[in-house]
């Protein structure tokens, strides 16, 4: 039997365990922490369970498929609850828009904000259902030379689409406001790119929200990461936890193992790395073996923002609150710049809110609260001092949500967690610290021009997760895990 090792049990090693163990290959998974799941990890405190990383999914169906393709329902599997609406949105002047899956809802919310914009809501989503359309031919397919992108077909299809132009720029031809030009442009935030910079191809992601749904499973995302090892290991994989990867050993140009820090060596047929792929490179293959990515090449890419996180556990009980908010600051461009200009501290910072146990109670205890906050930050190659800048950044939260959600929040804390861009750096080997992914999605860091999922100089090594095609958020994860299984099976037949 072939065998494969994994590195790293993010939800792309998990995936990629599940289907090549499927396949009929034997997986063995090492993974660094004492618990799996990666970025989508889980704290569970004094009868408080908050998921670390993504709380909300979209594109369901990418998760439907990764249970399909290894003879399973996940619908059957995990109790899947819609969200509506997806969001509401905070603004600084106390005023709110709550973003509806059900587009007469959402219509009459965008005329309540800007009068007679629901026409041109109506335009923007039928935009955005076309870049979908264009955006997923370069989503789900393997790459292997340039004329897969850069051909006549696609470019005029990308000029047609207006999905060159800049994503707040091409947003204000449909809405007059700022408040809807906002509330329909941060999506390019879990890109890691800020929605001035970002191509207004990534409106396709606002248009999965509204028009696909947002999902939630109960007991919280990581309920996903803990039914995907129990199946993996019931096909036969076998999961090492607590089990530090220090080298992949090459041998003749060829992946053949790894070397555990431990300093026992295991071979394999093949290794796939789903460790940050610049970590991968920099500090599991040896530097001669690498021509393609070398410390130069890496160093000049351009990394995504990272976030400061805060749990609280509260004891009290919310139900004017929606599950999931998002509040801008009144000067969003200046946030923005902070965050991925100058790489400084935002003076006002806009954050996302989630309290999950309005949808789902069993993550406190009884009569308790908990809440999730998530304000963007720059990344660890800008100069911020954490150690003086966490005490800050935690008082400017708690003051907004004081406004939002319970003046007397503070005295009802009973329990606290907070996670800076060093945590990411030291606990999941986030290189310089990133929150939603390694690289930023620029148009030549996407697609064809973002790390292979095969590495070109190193025969049997192969990536999986976000830093390669397509790239970040969990439905391009597990998108990933496909791709990487295929090609396996197409040079492993």
């Amino acid at each position: 039997m072939t065998s494969v090792i994994i590195i790293g049990s993010g939800l792309g090693g998990l995936a990629a365990a599940l289907r090549l163990q499927h396949a009929g290959f034997q997986v063995t998974l090492f993974e660094k922490q004492t618990r799996p799941g990666g970025r989508s990890s889980v704290i569970e405190e004094h009868g408080f369970r908050v998921d670390t990383g993504p709380t909300i999914l979209v594109m369901k169906d990418t998760f439907e498929e990764t249970y399909a393709a290894v003879g399973q329902d996940m619908n059957r599997r995990l109790d899947m609850i819609q969200i509506d609406p997806n969001y509401r949105i905070y603004f600084h002047d106390d005023t709110h828009v709550d973003l509806y899956a059900n587009m007469a809802e959402l219509a009459a919310e965008v005329e309540r904000i800007e009068p007679g914009a629901a026409e041109s809501l109506f335009d923007f989503i039928g935009a955005g259902a076309r870049k979908y359309a264009l955006g997923m031919d370069f989503v789900v397919r393997n790459y292997d030379h340039i004329t897969d992108i850069a051909n006549p077909r696609a470019g005029l299809r990308l000029l047609r689409t207006g999905s060159h132009r800049r994503l707040y720029k091409q947003v204000g031809h449909y809405f007059k406001s700022d408040k809807l030009r906002k509330a329909f442009s941060f999506h390019s935030m879990f890109l890691g790119l800020s929605p001035f910079d970002a191509l207004a191809m990534y409106s396709l992601i606002t248009y999965a929200d509204l028009a696909r749904g947002m999902w939630y499973p109960r007991g919280g995302i990581y309920s996903i990461v803990e039914d995907m090892v129990a199946l993996a290991e019931q096909l036969g994989a076998q999961i090492c936890l607590g089990t530090p990867v220090q080298e992949i050993v090459i041998e003749a140009g060829r992946a053949v193992g790894v070397r555990l820090e431990s300093g026992e060596v295991v071979r394999a047929d093949m290794v796939v790395s789903n460790a940050d792929l610049p970590y991968t490179y920099k500090k599991l293959v040896p530097a001669a073996y690498r021509k393609q990515y070398t410390d130069r090449r890496l160093d000049k890419m351009q990394y995504a923002c990272s976030g400061y996180l805060l749990y609280l556990g509260v004891d009290k009980t919310y139900s004017h609150m929606r599950h999931q908010a998002l509040y801008f600051s009144e000067d969003y461009r200046a946030n923005l710049d902070a965050i991925f200009k100058t790489r400084t501290l935002p003076a006002a910072p806009s954050f996302h809110l989630n309290l999950p146990t309005v949808t789902d109670p069993s993550l406190a205890p009884e009569g308790h609260s908990l809440i999730y906050v998530l304000a963007p930050m720059p990344n660890l190659q800008g100069s911020v001092d954490w150690n003086e800048a966490a005490p800050v950044v935690r008082e400017q939260l708690l003051t907004q949500i004081e406004r939002l959600v319970d003046p007397d929040l503070r005295a009802h804390i009973v329990w606290e967690r907070e996670y800076t861009p060093v945590d990411f750096e030291q606990g999941i080997n986030a290189v310089h610290g990133t929150a939603f992914g390694s690289f930023s999605h620029g148009f030549f860091q996407s697609s064809y021009f973002r790390p292979h999922n095969k590495a070109r100089d190193i025969q049997g090594l192969y990536f999986v997760g976000q830093g390669t095609y397509p790239g970040v958020g969990m439905p391009m994860v597990l998108l990933s895990a496909r791709l990487v299984t295929e090609r396996i099976l197409r040079e492993w037949n």
